[in-house]
């Protein structure tokens, strides 16, 4: 079962002290991050997510983005924080694989696709080619040569998903897909997988919908 929202201040807590017990330099370079010292003498590691350059600075563990953008969720600290946790410094493969190939997946695999494919279908599937203009103004993402439309998303250095669009006619609806490259298994939990992909179609669906009067659950960002 995904994270609740009321476990998230407890599940980044924990990774915190998890992250202190370890070597905080190691792991910075392992994620493909950068590990300095600030200039008031506090251990902090430089990170890249989503297309924005953020710091964590310990003991506390708090994230700032240092030329502004805006918080980072709760839940995104987490997320930032478990792929600290885990990341191996693995290369990208460029093999691309869903969700349910994963192992461990196929078990989250309707709640995936309920919370992530299905928005996705919902609001871009009509207008596939608002989804790359988004995804390239909001989290950098490149064009990606799947579905009608699709877009390529770096996520963390070795972390990369894609999202694809079929706009569909008169004989199929439209239809998405999201996939990761392979090499997603040595980076993130599969529970994150899922939480991560969640993240990146939402903040796409709020940055094209931002007028509308329907809201995003409260399980989401």
């Amino acid at each position: 079962m995904l994270p609740r929202q009321e476990n998230l201040p407890l599940a980044r807590q924990l990774s915190v002290e998890a992250l202190l017990r370890t070597g905080l330099a190691e792991r910075a370079v392992r994620s493909g991050f950068r590990f300095e010292i600030d200039p008031q003498g506090q251990k902090r590691i430089g990170l890249h997510y989503l297309g924005r350059d953020l710091f964590l600075s310990f003991p506390q563990g708090t994230i700032e983005a240092p030329n502004g953008g805006g918080p980072v969720s709760l839940r995104e600290e987490v997320l930032i924080l478990h792929y600290l946790e885990k990341a191996q410094g693995t290369p990208l493969t460029g093999k691309w694989i869903s969700l349910a190939e994963i192992p461990g997946g196929f078990f989250y695999h309707p709640v995936f696709l309920q919370r992530c494919k299905v928005p996705l279908v919902k609001y871009f599937g009509e207008r596939p080619d608002n989804l790359l203009s988004v995804a390239v103004d909001e989290v950098r993402g490149e064009p990606w040569s799947l579905g009608d439309v699709g877009v390529k998303i770096q996520a963390f250095p070795f972390v990369t998903g894609g999202l694809a669009v079929w706009k569909g006619d008169a004989e199929f609806p439209p239809d998405g897909n999201i996939l990761f490259d392979s090499s997603i298994t040595e980076s993130l939990p599969v529970e994150d997988m899922v939480i991560l992909a969640e993240t990146v179609v939402w903040k796409l669906i709020k940055k094209i919908n931002t007028n509308s009067p329907q809201r995003a659950p409260r399980t989401l960002i």
